[in-house]
């Protein structure tokens, strides 16, 4: 399992929003999900096998 550190640029690999690039925001400790903001107002939380670190 990777781990994602707040502020790491990662890539949604699975979903309605895969292949969109976010900015890690928050980790949800109890659930082991990531807060990944895509845009103004857009952001889910992500389970780590659903985000990838991206390289452009």
């Amino acid at each position: 399992m990777t781990e994602f550190k707040i502020g790491d640029t990662v890539q949604v690999t699975s979903g309605a929003m895969a292949h969109s690039v976010g900015t890690v925001v928050y980790l949800y400790e109890e659930t082991g999900k990531y807060l990944v903001r895509t845009g103004v107002g857009a952001q889910d939380y992500y389970s780590p096998d659903e985000i990838e670190l991206f390289k452009p």
